[in-house]
C-alpha cells in the first residue's frame, strides 16, 4: 500500500483502533482491510428502473437476475477473483455456497432471504479489478426488508438524519433514474449525503443514470435525443446530489457485451429492412411479408427492443460484429463509464478515505474516545490526506456557487493523476518547470480566495492552494 492517503487512513486506524470499544475496533479493521479493495461502487433505483440490466452491461455478464426473484430482494456483491463461484454471507456469519446455474444466479437461495446479509459472487471479469459493484433491491418497493437491505447496505444502520449512521458499506453510487425523479429517490440522496460525513454538502461520490433511454417517448424525436434532453434537466436540479446524469440504454448494452447477438439473428433483422416500421409494430395482427422469419424475429424484440430492433435492422446487413458495434455505440454505455473514471474511480483513494474518517468519526463519538477524536483530527489536516479536502471544497463550490472560474482547475487538480496532469503540463516537463508552474498558481488561487465573496468560493481557493504549494513541492522537496 504505496499510495500515501491509504497508507496515512491506514496507520490512523492502527492508532485509533486501542482506544475504541469492541464494536469501533470491528469497524476500525474493517475499514482498514477496504484500503486495499477497489472501489465499492453501489448501484441503487426504484424498483423496474434497470439496475441489474446495468450491472450485467457493466460486468459485461449476464449474471444478475432481472426477472423478480429471491436473489433480486438480496444485496449482491460482484467482486473480482477466481475460481468464478456465488456464495451466500448469512446474517448467522456463516457462508454457504451458491450454485450458478448456466453462469447465472438461480432464482432460489435454498434458504430464506431474511437470513441472507448478501450475495457475493467472484468474477474474473476485468472491469471489477478498478471497482466492486453492489447491486442492490428497488427502492419504493412493496416489500419493506428490501428496501431496509438497500438502505442499510449503502446508508448504513441508524438515523442519517440524526447523524448516527454507520456510513454504509458503499464508498459511491451510481443512481439509476428511469424518467423523473420521485420524491423516495430524491430523499435518499438527501439521506445518502448525510450518511457519508465528510461528503454532507456534496455529491462528489454518485453519479446518475437515466436508464432505459431506448424507451422514451421522444414525441417525434429520436429516444436518446429525449432522454439527453431529461438527463440535463436532471443533472441541474440535483447539482447537489449527483456530478452529473447521462442517458443509457442498459439492454442495448447488456446485449452488445454478452454475446447475445449471432450471426443468424444479424440475417434474421437484416431480412426485415425493407419492412416499414407501422407493419412491425402490428406484426401480431397481420403476417410479416414472405422472407421474414417471424417467428426468429420476435425471439430479438426482448433481447433489443423495439429501438433496436427497428433501428438495427439497416446495420444487420453488414454482419453481427456491425451490429453489435452499433449496439454499444447507440446504448451510451461508453459514457457512463468515463463518468465513472472521471468523477469516482481517478479520485478512488480520497473516496475510500473519506468513507473511512466517517466511520471512525462516528465509532470514536459512540465510545466517548477524546484520544482518538484528537488523532483523526490530526490526520485531517496532515497534508497526505490532502485530496480529501480537495473533494469536499470541489462539490461545496459546485452546490453553491457551479459557474465559478475556480471550479474547472478544482476538478483538474483532485483527479487523481500526476501532478503534470493536474496542471495541464507535457507529460515529459522538468521538475522546474512543474513547480514554478505551481507556485505560479498557488499564488492565482489565493488571490482568487481573497477577493471571492462565497464561502464556497473562499474555501475552494484556499485549498487550490495549498494543493499547488504541495505540487510545488514535490517537485523541488
Amino acid at each position: 500500500m504505496t499510495h500515501p492517503v491509504p497508507a496515512r487512513v491506514a496507520r490512523l486506524c492502527e492508532q485509533v483502533s486501542p482506544l475504541l470499544d469492541d464494536a469501533g475496533r470491528e469497524a476500525a479493521a474493517a475499514v482498514r482491510a477496504g484500503l486495499a479493495e477497489p472501489l465499492r461502487l453501489a448501484v441503487v433505483g426504484r424498483v423496474k428502473a434497470g439496475k441489474s440490466t446495468l450491472v450485467n452491461a457493466l460486468v459485461g455478464r449476464r449474471i444478475a437476475p432481472t426477472a423478480a426473484g429471491e436473489c433480486t430482494r438480496v444485496v449482491t456483491w460482484y467482486r473480482y477473483g477466481a475460481p468464478e463461484r456465488a456464495e451466500l454471507h448469512l446474517r448467522d456469519g456463516t457462508r454457504q455456497e451458491l450454485p450458478l446455474v448456466d453462469g447465472r444466479l438461480p432464482e432460489s437461495l435454498g434458504v430464506p432471504d431474511a437470513d441472507v446479509a448478501r450475495i457475493v459472487v467472484h468474477l474474473q471479469a476485468g472491469a471489477l479489478r478498478e471497482h466492486t459493484v453492489i447491486d442492490t433491491p428497488g427502492l419504493a418497493t412493496l416489500t419493506a426488508a428490501n428496501e431496509a437491505a438497500t438502505r442499510e447496505a449503502v446508508l448504513g444502520a441508524g438515523d442519517p438524519a440524526a447523524g448516527s449512521s454507520d456510513a454504509g458499506q458503499a464508498d459511491a453510487v451510481l443512481f439509476v433514474f428511469r424518467e423523473a425523479e420521485r420524491q423516495d429517490e430524491v430523499e435518499f440522496l438527501r439521506q445518502f449525503r448525510a450518511a457519508t460525513g465528510e461528503l454532507a454538502a456534496s455529491a462528489v461520490n454518485a453519479v446518475g443514470v437515466l436508464s432505459q433511454a431506448d424507451l422514451f417517448d421522444g414525441a417525434g424525436m429520436d429516444p436518446f435525443d429525449a432522454a439527453e434532453g431529461q438527463a440535463a434537466r436532471l443533472a441541474a436540479a440535483r447539482v447537489a446530489d449527483v456530478s452529473a446524469v447521462v442517458a443509457v440504454s442498459g439492454l442495448l448494452a447488456e446485449t452488445a457485451r454478452t454475446g447475445r447477438i449471432r450471426e443468424q439473428d444479424a440475417r434474421v433483422l437484416a431480412a426485415a429492412a425493407d419492412v416499414p416500421e407501422q407493419r412491425l409494430r402490428l406484426r401480431h395482427r397481420m403476417p410479416l411479408p414472405d422472407g421474414v422469419d417471424q417467428a426468429a424475429l420476435e425471439r430479438l424484440y426482448p433481447v433489443l427492443g423495439n429501438y433496436g430492433v427497428h433501428r438495427g435492422r439497416e446495420r444487420a446487413g453488414a454482419g453481427a460484429h456491425r451490429l453489435v458495434g452499433w449496439l454499444e455505440s447507440v446504448s451510451g454505455m461508453a459514457r457512463v463509464e468515463e463518468l465513472l473514471r472521471r468523477s469516482l474511480l481517478s479520485r478512488a483513494h480520497a473516496l475510500k478515505a473519506m468513507r473511512a474518517l466517517t466511520v471512525l468519526t462516528r465509532s470514536a463519538q459512540r465510545a466517548g474516545a477524546e484520544a482518538a477524536l484528537a488523532l483523526i483530527e490530526e490526520a485531517r489536516l496532515d497534508p497526505a490526506l490532502h485530496p480529501v479536502r480537495e473533494l469536499r471544497a470541489l462539490r461545496l463550490l459546485v452546490a453553491e456557487a457551479p459557474a465559478s472560474p475556480l471550479r474547472a482547475a478544482l476538478e483538474q487538480v483532485s483527479a487523481d493523476t500526476t501532478d503534470t496532469a493536474r496542471l495541464g503540463l507535457p507529460h515529459e516537463a522538468t521538475p522546474d518547470e512543474i513547480a514554478g508552474a505551481a507556485r505560479q498558481r498557488a499564488a492565482a488561487a489565493q488571490s482568487q480566495s481573497a477577493f471571492a465573496l462565497m464561502p464556497a468560493e473562499v474555501e475552494a481557493g484556499r485549498v487550490l492552494a495549498r494543493s499547488y504549494q504541495l505540487i510545488a513541492r514535490r517537485a523541488r522537496p
